[in-house]
């Protein structure tokens, strides 16, 4: 395909996706919280099996390591993953402070550069630009009102 013709397909699609996400905004968010429960429930049954293939690894290691019974090694096992929590633990103790003060900064700043723009943007209008502007902002408050209800 040529490059008029790609960009052409590009802004029809995209023209579509907008108009399905005016008019159904409620089967949209439906359906991208159903993605999203999806993608969570891949996530935790792939740490469930990196769980449980640990810890038989462990066993395995341990029961041919010490030549111990299957009680004494589900309890070393149990311990040695324990310690390798708490040793997780500690060190995003240490860490999500920094996380935590870092990401304010950024959100803080990011808040003020975002808000600068707008103020900005309107100062440079002109008022019939600003009725025009405030007037499209209603109606289509109003399109997704209309379409949701």
């Amino acid at each position: 395909m040529n490059s008029l013709v790609y960009r052409r397909l590009v802004k029809g699609l995209a023209a579509i996706g907008i108009f399905i996400i005016i008019v159904m905004p409620g089967e949209v968010i439906g359906l991208l919280f159903e993605l999203l429960h999806i993608l969570w429930e891949l996530f935790v049954e792939l740490l469930d099996i990196l769980f449980e293939g640990t810890e038989s690894g462990l066993d395995h290691i341990v029961e041919h390591l010490f030549e111990t019974d299957l009680h004494t090694t589900q309890v070393i096992v149990f311990y040695i993953m324990m310690s390798v929590a708490a040793l997780i633990g500690y060190r995003l103790y240490l860490l999500l402070p920094k996380l935590y003060y870092r990401l304010r900064e950024n959100l803080l700043a990011a808040w003020v550069w975002h808000k600068t723009r707008i103020r900005l943007y309107w100062q440079s209008l002109t008022l019939i630009n600003k009725i025009k502007f405030v007037a499209m902002a209603i109606g289509m408050a109003y399109a997704v009102v209309f379409f949701s209800f």
